[in-house]
């Protein structure tokens, strides 16, 4: 373990536990009657903002609250596939939209590079991290991968007990601090299991202002749906461009720094889930239509809440449902057999008069499973002519030995 760590000290970080205490917030309440996910075939998905399409499409139906970091996903899966090999290799990489680990590589870190911003009014930061079982002073893990996920991916390096409390405490702080505290924790999302073997997080947070902001004078209490009092923010910008689609409107408000908020709006009486339901449909409403110089009167909610995915269904879904099976291969990962036994997703979004806060976890859990069948030779071994024998003690001790010329009958 410690060669491992030497080796990469420059790029990992072993965590100690932190002083701070965390009390987990209540999981959220689970769905009773969870709605079926959309069907549709899957498309060829080409680069991230493929991927992002898809996997939005399959996550968001446009029936109730929900916010999703697909670029979070992105990255805690693009750790775990450069662990894989084989047919689960394949299948992550497909998903992931590229063809070569080089090309995710490079992908990602043009990511993690671009997506830095640290200023008084702005900021986007990304972190990743595993933490590893540590079994009796031994890492499972091979060299190789934890160097690439420390050069490529910046990530840092945890060995850790999963069955001790205190390993829960460390990551739920981990991400309490990376998400600059909005993310209140589900209780049963730190819960791991004794074949536990790694845990990979990727954590998003981002704060950035308006380029002009909502003044707080202009606000007003309205019905939202014909039903809900809501707070509105009022202003008005003249000389702008809106976009005008099939059945929607699309319209972007500046950040200061980070880019935009884009908000589209399905026409009177057009239900917004059915703007929605497949790649191809979200990508329209995000690409498509005519753009209209015009002076627009702006009417915006302020709202703030959080949210989570718990990812495994849909993933399978979208082609890479032998990574959560025992015909499973990470052995570029690690020595013993490996599988995704959980992808979840936490995130919080707040909008108000001066700006946009959002933040958000993914972590993918890896267990182990059973051992993949080997080819091996067959061998027969028959005591039929003179052996020898030794016996042990637990600690290796030998205790008898002798040979066996000519067998006697017991008596």
């Amino acid at each position: 373990m410690k060669r491992i760590f030497c080796m990469l000290c420059a790029a990992l970080l072993l965590l100690c536990g932190c002083a701070r205490t965390f009390e987990p917030s209540p999981a959220p309440a689970a769905d009773t009657d969870p709605k079926p996910l959309p069907d549709f075939p899957v498309p060829e998905i080409e680069g991230y903002a493929g991927f992002s399409d898809v996997l939005s499409a399959k996550l968001i139906d446009g029936t109730e609250n929900k916010n999703l970091s697909p670029v979070s996903v992105f990255l805690a899966l693009a750790m775990v596939a450069e662990g894989a090999e084989g047919q689960t290799q394949t299948d992550m990489l497909k998903l992931l939209g590229v063809s070569s680990p080089e090309e995710l590589r490079n992908i990602c870190g043009a990511i993690l590079g671009s997506l830095s911003i640290d200023t008084e009014e702005s900021t986007l930061a990304l972190a990743n991290a595993i933490w590893l079982a540590d079994r009796g002073g031994k890492l499972n893990f091979r060299e190789a991968y934890l160097k690439e996920l420390a050069e490529t991916y910046r990530s840092e390096a945890n060995a850790v007990d999963f069955s001790e409390t205190k390993t829960a405490k460390q990551i739920a702080e981990w991400i309490t601090e990376h998400t600059h505290g909005k993310i209140k924790i589900s209780e049963d999302a730190m819960q791991f299991e004794p074949d536990t073997i790694a845990v990979l997080i990727n954590t998003i947070y981002l704060k950035d202002a308006w380029r002009d902001e909502f003044y707080e004078g202009a606000n007003e209490t309205g019905l939202f749906d014909g039903t809900q009092t809501v707070d509105y923010m009022n202003r008005k910008d003249n000389g702008v461009t809106i976009v005008q689609g099939d059945g929607f409107w699309r319209y972007s408000l500046p950040l200061l720094r980070v880019g935009r908020m884009t908000f589209v709006l399905p026409d009177e009486g057009t239900p917004l889930a059915s703007l929605l339901g497949t790649p191809e449909k979200l990508h329209a409403l995000l690409n498509d239509g005519e753009e209209l110089r015009a002076n627009v009167s702006v009417k915006l909610p302020k709202f703030a809440f959080q949210d989570r995915f718990d990812l495994n269904d849909a993933l399978e879904a979208l082609g890479i449902a032998v990574a959560f099976s025992d015909e499973a291969d990470f052995s570029a990962m690690c020595d013993i057999a490996a599988k995704i036994s959980r992808v979840i997703q936490e995130s919080y979004i707040g909008v108000d008069e001066k700006g946009v806060e959002a933040a958000a976890y993914t972590m993918v859990v890896m267990d182990e499973c059973a051992a993949m069948p080997e080819e091996l030779p067959e061998i027969d071994f028959h005591l039929t002519r003179p052996f020898l024998y030794v016996i042990e003690s637990y600690d290796g001790t030998v205790l008898f030995l002798g040979t066996v010329t000519a067998p006697t009958p017991a008596k």
